[in-house]
């Protein structure tokens, strides 16, 4: 049961390569990144509801809306950035050299978050594993990459 956690991540690595590749064909037939873009997300969007209505979630508390502070709202907006992207990206650069790009820009960004205790995630201290892992990832980014 350990290791239930840790294939739940693959398939979610498996899932957003797949999103990818789907977004960037959902572009090609709509001749437009923002068109793409929103179109993923209504769908996603309709998938969330249909969940929500299937397991009976209840509706959050006015007090529990009232409590969340501004930026914790900004998750679709950086979603948006994200796809938008890796859409305009894909067919440039191919789907290996853009996730070594996207993984090496959420692993810097991650180190620092944690270093810092950013956005409530608890303080990790940067470690010569860490440092050396990261580099080894931007390693790995580069040599996907080079032509």
């Amino acid at each position: 049961m350990k290791y239930l956690p840790l294939f739940v991540l693959v398939l979610a690595g498996v899932a957003l390569t797949t999103q990818s590749a789907v977004n960037s064909q959902l572009r090609g037939g709509l001749h437009s990144v923002m068109w793409a873009v929103l179109g993923s997300y209504l769908v996603g969007s309709l998938a969330a509801g249909a969940v929500l209505v299937a397991t009976r979630e209840p509706l959050p508390s006015l007090a529990a809306l009232g409590e969340l502070r501004w930026y914790q709202w900004t998750g679709g907006a950086l979603g948006m950035v994200y796809i938008a992207a890796i859409v305009l990206s894909l067919p440039r650069v191919g789907a290996a050299p853009l996730f070594a790009l996207v993984v090496t820009g959420q692993l810097l960004t991650a180190l620092l978050f944690d270093q810092l205790g950013l956005l409530g995630l608890t303080r990790t201290p940067l470690s010569w594993s860490r440092l050396t892992g990261a580099l080894l990832l931007i390693v790995g980014a580069y040599l996907l990459n080079r032509k």
